[in-house]
């Protein structure tokens, strides 16, 4: 099952582009939108491995004016200050947990519950350009590390067809690191595979690019595929659970339908 860290954020960021292709008439007035929709992903069924594997997902995302966004399954993001092209504000949201028994080069180890997430974010708009810096520090359940993701894009509208690519780089820190990396003294002594304890320390965790396509389809309905392809790196990539039973690079593929009300 798709226990990666990073697929909720992934969802969000992607699929939200459909809310800006099928928007209210020119001039009327709508403070509140709805999304609701579904669709899936195929991707590593773990953070470093090479098994891939399909996952349905819902999607839902409600938005008050252009400051408060709920989305299942991202959370709440809320924009405290707005200064022309710059936006900032609280994130808070739910960090997926990671299972044991979806591959076996985890087997033994008991898995890594979910956890509550805060943090921040960060975007500056210029023109068809965007800069982005999020973090999430987990405060709950297994996992209390720290990410931040840097990303850019270049967004453009093609007889009606919005296309959005851009790169991103990840950051971890040393707890990070070892939840998803790193491997205990008990859990090499539980490895059916006979993995040596590692010690995982925080760095730029990946790097990427990803590729949005998103086509209306008539009325409320939209429809978005999505594509990126990332490289692990620094303590990541080394790892056994990368470097011998996985791979450094990680792709993924999706497609989801939307309806808006």
């Amino acid at each position: 099952m798709l226990r990666a860290v990073s697929v909720a954020g992934l969802v969000l960021a992607l699929v939200s582009g459909a809310a800006k292709a099928d928007g209210p008439p020119a001039g009327a007035k709508q403070d509140w939108t709805f999304i609701v929709g579904g669709g899936g992903l195929y991707a590593p069924d773990y953070q470093g491995s090479d098994d891939y594997e399909f996952r349905a997902l819902p999607y839902i995302r409600v938005q008050y004016q252009d400051w408060l966004v709920f989305s299942v399954p991202e959370g709440l993001k809320v924009t405290a200050v707005e200064q022309g092209a710059f936006k900032a504000g609280a994130i808070a949201g739910w960090r997926f947990d990671r299972d044991a028994g979806d591959n076996v080069a985890l087997a033994g180890w008991g898995d890594v519950d979910g956890a509550v997430e805060l943090g921040a974010f960060a975007d500056v708009k210029i023109d068809a350009f965007k800069l982005s810096l999020e973090a999430r520090q987990g405060v709950s359940g297994d996992d209390t590390g720290l990410i931040a993701t840097l990303s850019a894009r270049y967004e453009t509208r093609i007889a009606g067809t919005i296309i959005s690519v851009g790169p991103k780089v990840s950051w971890v820190d040393d707890d990070y690191a070892q939840t998803y990396f790193g491997i205990t003294p008990a859990q090499a002594a539980a490895s059916a595979l006979g993995y040596a304890p590692y010690a995982a320390d925080g760095g730029v965790k990946d790097y990427g690019v990803g590729l949005t396509v998103v086509q209306p389809l008539g009325g409320a309905w939209s429809l978005t595929a999505i594509a990126s392809v990332s490289r692990l790196t620094g303590d990541a990539a080394d790892s056994p659970i990368v470097a011998v039973q996985g791979s450094e690079t990680q792709v993924t593929l999706g497609l989801f339908a939307g309806y808006r009300f």
